[in-house]
């Protein structure tokens, strides 16, 4: 878990953009400091920090709060002291550490509890005077009124709940209801440069999700609501479980980090239907009519036959096909649980695969940091999955006579090239019959789809509703842009994301999900934590035994492009089920390299 100074984080992210770190935001100057003894005290308002038309227009404001769409929200503009926020923003900035946090949920530098503020030794609450008079503004009986005001949410608790959080260049933060024991408003200020004003082009937004029509707590995957952080804006809304969901959209910009204090207001108890917030929905474990259904595989038990190998030499590569190549592959598998095969489809095959998804992500305007638009890639087959509490991608329902025109030249689409080699070769029994050969399990059933992550806006996230109680083998089929050599370390650095990564469920963990900080690089070893990275024409085989967790990391608007697989899910004969290791150890190449000359040797021949 990595501490930094905020300026440190400025620092850092004028070096991304090119910018010498000793650069300071340039309104930092300007602000004169204050002496160090005069902090308020007590439960009042102190005159003149925040705005008095603000507080006159609460009538207005309940109104606007009370019709907004997609529920209870409003956001005030130019509310406090606009001298008093630089100034709180200068003392972030070089005076309060933060810390970065990674999970499958977020990346975002945050302070500890700004309510301990009032405990600081002296000598450490002279370096924040504004941040603290700032602090016991927005706690103070007169300021509480006026939230209960404008929301109409009752009585408040004194309770004080509130932080710094600091969205740096790729920072985002995934949708959520914000439901937490007896949280029941929220808020955020935004301390974005004033002298540098935010555009949409910047990112950063927070976006937030109506609900699917019919379908109570369940959020649409794309939201329909956005609100830039502005300097000096305050966004409040009424937590309510399973309603008030929202995101921070990825920030875009290399040399303006969003910046935000946020936190909550308090009742003395939790709200009505607090089972069905969406962290006691990723806590939850999925019914058995939830569960995938599998399609029966007939003669999994058997060894391979003539016909299955005219079956199999269309699509794989020989290499593959070749007797002598299994036992290396079922070592690698026993030992570590997992096993990556590159070069899998035969290259005719993969070339026309790739190429359809570079056109298609061309076409769309995704990927290498264009800004996405949700409805990108909607079209045809492909419709948006969510709820995007769980996860969003886009999902490919077409059959054999589907097709469109955004693929190769030949009218062959991604999609419709990848959904043959899910229903031609990995649905087969065949290709079931040769993943014992892998293995040596025997496979009963299988279930797949055709998935496509686009950039800067697609996931899946870690929740207990896909563990299972019995073992399962997960075989995806991925495809990336990673012709050159920057777009294949992108990949597999994982700092755009797009890797898939398999976790240990901590059922004690208040999350329900990933840890609190995930490391993208981490240490397996010490993290249990197995990443397989995408890459393109490769087979990712990892046996997922219960208590294993696994999403697919957000991907980043800078990844050189989608993340595109076929993902399928296997069912292992019971008492042919071997004990796969519960994470521990960095995914490595499987195919050994005295494989690799036989791999090039096998594409040549092809």
């Amino acid at each position: 878990m990595a501490s930094m100074p905020a300026s440190d984080i400025v620092a850092a992210v004028d070096a991304v953009a090119g910018e010498p770190p000793a650069k300071k935001l340039k309104s930092i100057a300007a602000v004169p400091q204050p002496p160090a003894a005069g902090v308020a005290g007590g439960h009042h308002l102190e005159p003149g920090i925040v705005s008095e038309a603000v507080m006159a227009a609460a009538p207005s404001l309940a109104e606007q709060y009370q019709a907004a769409e997609p529920y209870k929200h409003c956001v005030m503009r130019e509310i406090f002291s606009a001298d008093l926020l630089r100034q709180v923003r200068d003392e972030i900035i070089n005076n309060i550490n933060a810390t970065y946090k990674e999970t499958d949920l977020f990346k975002v530098f945050q302070t500890g509890d700004l309510g301990n503020l009032d405990s600081l030794d002296p000598e450490a609450a002279e370096k924040l005077p504004g941040l603290m008079k700032l602090k016991k503004a927005l706690y103070s009986d007169e300021f509480r009124a006026f939230v209960t005001a404008v929301t109409g949410c009752g009585d408040l608790s004194p309770r004080t709940d509130c932080s710094c959080n600091v969205y740096a260049y790729g920072g985002h933060l995934l949708c959520h209801d914000d439901v937490i024991a007896n949280r029941r408003v929220s808020y955020i200020i935004y301390l974005t440069d004033p002298d540098d004003p935010w555009v949409p082009e910047d990112g950063g937004a927070l976006e937030l999700y109506p609900l699917v029509e019919g379908q109570e707590h369940t959020p649409a995957p794309d939201p329909t609501v956005v609100h830039l952080p502005s300097f000096n804006t305050m966004a409040m809304f009424t937590v309510a479980p399973g309603r008030s969901f929202h995101a921070v959209q990825e920030v875009f910009s290399a040399d303006k980090p969003r910046m935000s204090i946020s936190g909550w207001y308090h009742a003395e108890r939790p709200p009505e239907d607090a089972d069905k917030a969406s962290l006691k929905q990723l806590q939850m474990r999925a019914g058995e009519d939830a569960q995938t259904k599998h399609q029966a595989i007939e003669g999994g038990a058997l060894p391979l036959s003539d016909d299955d190998l005219g079956l199999l030499v269309r699509f794989v590569n020989p290499v593959y096909l070749a007797e002598s190549s299994w036992p290396k592959i079922r070592e690698r598998f026993e030992a570590e649980g997992s096993v990556q095969l590159h070069n899998f489809l035969k290259k005719g095959l993969a070339e026309q695969i790739v190429a359809a998804c570079i056109a298609e992500d061309k076409a769309d305007g995704l990927g290498n940091k264009q800004l996405p638009q949700y409805l990108a890639g909607v079209r045809d087959c492909w419709a948006a999955v969510g709820p995007p509490h769980k996860q969003r991608y886009l999902r490919y329902g077409g059959g054999s006579g589907a097709d469109n025109s955004n693929g190769n030249a030949d009218g062959s689409s991604a999609g419709v090239l990848m959904d043959r080699v899910r229903r031609e070769l990995l649905a087969s029994g065949a290709f079931a019959r040769l993943l014992k050969a892998f293995t040596t399990v025997t496979m009963l059933g299988q279930a797949g789809e055709v998935r496509r992550f686009r950039p800067g806006m697609d996931y899946t996230v870690a929740h207990y509703g896909i563990l299972t109680t019995d073992p399962r083998l997960d075989v995806v089929l991925t495809f990336v842009d990673d012709a050159t050599d920057e777009a294949a370390s992108a990949w597999q650095a994982g700092e755009v994301g797009g890797f898939e990564a398999y976790l240990l469920a901590d059922e004690e963990t208040e999350g329900g999900g990933a840890a609190e900080v995930y490391r993208v690089n981490a240490d397996a070893e010490e993290s249990g934590v197995l990443n397989v990275n995408a890459a393109a024409n490769t087979l990712n085989l990892v046996l997922r035994d219960e208590g294993l967790m696994r999403f697919v990391k957000y991907v980043s608007f800078a990844a050189p492009g989608s993340r595109w697989d076929v993902a399928m899910e296997y069912l292992p004969e019971d008492e042919e089920e071997e004990e796969g290791e519960e994470g521990g150890k960095e995914q490595e190449e499987v195919v050994e390299e005295e494989m690799s000359d036989e791999v090039a040797a096998g594409e040549e021949a092809t």
